[in-house]
């Protein structure tokens, strides 16, 4: 078990912090389900929760990215990403490592998906369940906990909850940043019937052990209310995604002649598709008449399963106003968003249920989005914020929608957010939200 410095500054609740165990297999990962976890951890202690975090084995780069004062216990298990990259270097030749800028190409699924989609239930952590749980008795034999949690993804992480409430009594606080069975992309994780009944199954062992369910957004909350009712011991509490204000750096003074400059930054995959994007761009820097000195759009982040992205930058020719950044870390991809003019937020258009986590990033940093978006919880967000731009998934509504965050970009004005609004976003209230449901777990499981 590990720890580092300083806790938090600021005032907990009660002197006498309660104690959760926090089942966080992605704790030292960098995409937005571990960043939301690190938040949490940072901020539960201001609400009178002390968590230790179980996770996965953590290399030392990986330690580094730990909020420091947070103590954490490691499950080893097999290292599948390991074993994976050895199975696609079987009978190959050493590939060398590209130089130069990232390729701005989309991958395509391969082997590795393909086993994780027929073998791996629930998902491609299963084979961690075991230690995690073996990891996870120990501790709570040394230690009193009034609470555990666990976030979905991974699944595994909450059969691994379950588990340990049901053997211990200790109550089980469950999170939903994405669904399980209902996943719209469910035939990636489900691909025949036998999947689905096995999936739905164990999703309903870990809703008849835990004490409260919390999702981050309302379509989450609704699909599980009408659902898993009968198996449901209190309403689904919602807990939205969150920024942290004390993570972004210092707003910089833009150079004069800048370029206007919209971002994108996260992953790109499926039916999130720039294609309509990169055809409304190509509208707008023609009528406008600017060239790639003049406008720049900022991608960073994983393209995967994006059909027709080579044709579609061919045919738009935007390649030439196209910065693709790779990945990013997360401290280096906020610096981005706050050097950009607007950023763009996709939302994929069958997809009237998530929430991308882009955009409470967006709300943090006070930047505008340009939303391609139907009419959803997303847009009632931006909405009451006043965050920004929504348009439907049209390059003429798209190019109209550029012009005029460009006109405004050359005002130098700020932009107008609703500030009482876009602060019931910030960590604070949203941890101690969170927090709340830990207590009522604890008082009644």
């Amino acid at each position: 078990m590990r720890e580092g410095g300083a806790p938090p500054s600021g005032p907990v609740e009660e002197l006498a912090l309660r104690n959760v165990l926090i089942i966080g297999f992605h704790y030292p990962d960098t995409h937005m389900g571990a960043v939301r976890m690190r938040r949490i951890v940072r901020w539960l202690p201001r609400h009178g929760w002390e968590p230790l975090v179980l996770t996965r084995a953590c290399s030392p780069e990986q330690a580094r990215r730990l909020p420091p004062a947070v103590p954490y216990a490691e499950a080893a298990a097999p290292d599948l990403t390991e074993i994976y990259a050895r199975i696609r270097r079987f009978g190959r030749q050493p590939v060398i490592p590209p130089t130069g800028p990232p390729s701005l190409r989309a991958r395509s699924f391969r082997l590795t998906a393909l086993i994780n989609r027929w073998l791996m239930v629930p998902d491609k952590c299963a084979s961690w369940y075991g230690p995690a749980l073996r990891r996870g008795r120990q501790l709570m034999r040394t230690r009193k906990f009034d609470c555990i949690f666990a976030s979905l993804e991974p699944r595994t992480g909450l059969l691994v909850a379950a588990r340990l409430s049901r053997e211990t009594g200790v109550p089980c606080v469950v999170e939903y940043r994405d669904l399980w069975t209902g996943n719209p992309y469910y035939h990636v994780t489900q691909p025949t019937p036998f999947h689905r009944w096995l999936h739905q199954r164990l999703e309903r062992k870990v809703l008849r052990q835990a004490g409260r369910v919390s999702a981050v957004c309302r379509g989450i909350a609704d699909y599980l209310a009408q659902e898993y009712a009968p198996l449901l011991k209190h309403p689904v509490a919602l807990n939205h995604n969150f920024f942290d204000p004390e993570e972004y750096p210092p707003r910089e003074t833009p150079a004069p002649g800048r370029p206007f400059t919209i971002s994108y930054l996260g992953a790109m995959y499926g039916n999130r598709s720039p294609e309509n994007f990169l055809a409304g761009l190509a509208l707008f820097v023609r009528r406008a008449r600017l060239s790639p000195s003049q406008f720049r759009f900022r991608w960073a982040g994983s393209i995967t399963g994006i059909d027709r992205l080579e044709e579609s930058l061919d045919r738009t020719g935007a390649r030439d106003y196209i910065d693709f950044l790779g990945q990013l870390p997360h401290a280096q991809a906020l610096r981005e968003l706050l050097a950009s003019h607007a950023t763009l937020l996709i939302q994929a258009p069958h997809d009237t249920i998530h929430i991308p986590g882009k955009l409470f990033e967006a709300l943090g940093a006070r930047v505008p989005m340009l939303a391609l978006a139907h009419p959803c919880e997303v847009t009632e967000i931006i909405e009451r914020c006043r965050g920004g731009l929504i348009r439907a998934h049209d390059p003429e509504g798209i190019a109209s929608a550029l012009a005029e965050l460009n006109e405004f970009a050359s005002s130098g004005r700020a932009w107008d957010f609703a500030e009482t609004e876009v602060r019931r976003f910030a960590a604070d209230p949203a941890v101690g939200q969170l927090a709340r449901l830990f207590d009522e777990a604890r008082v009644s499981p």
